[in-house]
């Protein structure tokens, strides 16, 4: 299990456990801790240099975002990639980013559309965590352009879910290359600051289909390495 934590001992109650839950989170959506990786309450307070109890708090907010399971008298388990439950994912997320398209194009600003310029380019040494990070931070950014907090919330959430799925696709499919996505990119925004909500729909569902598809290439590939 990698050692991400930081010095915790004089941080308060609150922000204590806060701190715990999110680099825990963060290591399960980032696959440090791999799906179906067992986790032990006692290994967990030995490296926060913590009691028990604000790791617990940790791993049941975890279990009910349902990126943890209990195993009864064994401790918790990190929850396993689900094809049908990452399906289920996809299908929210075009609902969703279709919506935030039209949202996008009836109230942003023309300076606002500019701001998805620099999406246009992918250079990894501009992206700590490569091309992953630069992904989701172009949906992230059309999420916060549809100016609506409770999309923003709930597709921003379903987008750190969906990271998992994401490095299982960019991990097992070798020759890929980043310029058929990043190309995506260029038409929705070209679509976006063109004012055509339908194109920009299409783009942005079929977008999402194609990461849908190349997913599924993914799991097959470890299915048969496997």
């Amino acid at each position: 299990m990698t050692n991400l934590s930081i010095p915790l001992k004089a941080v308060s109650s609150p922000l204590l456990r806060e701190s715990i839950y999110e680099q825990l989170r963060a290591d399960i959506l980032k696959c440090r801790i791999p799906p179906g990786g067992d986790i032990r309450e006692a290994e967990l307070a030995e490296r926060f240099q913590v009691s028990k109890s604000p790791v617990r708090d940790a791993l049941m907010r975890l279990e009910r975002e349902g990126l943890v399971i209990t195993i009864p008298r064994q401790g918790y388990r990190v929850a396993p990639i689900s094809l049908a439950d990452v399906e289920d994912m996809f299908h929210l997320r075009i609902a969703l980013e279709r919506a935030c398209m039209e949202r996008i194009v009836r109230r942003a600003s023309d300076e606002q559309l500019a701001t998805l310029e620099p999406y246009r380019v992918f250079d990894a040494k501009d992206w700590e965590g490569g091309f992953v990070d630069y992904n989701r931070s172009f949906h992230r950014h059309l999420a916060e352009l549809a100016s609506n907090a409770r999309m923003r919330d709930q597709l921003g959430d379903l987008i750190d879910q969906m990271e998992r799925a994401v490095l299982v696709s960019v991990n097992n499919i070798k020759h890929g290359s980043s310029a058929t996505v990043v190309a995506e990119h260029c038409q929705l925004i070209d679509a976006l600051q063109e004012r055509k909500a339908k194109r920009a729909e299409k783009i942005a569902q079929d977008h999402i289909d194609a990461a849908a598809k190349r997913f599924t290439s993914a799991v097959s590939l470890m299915v048969i390495r496997g």
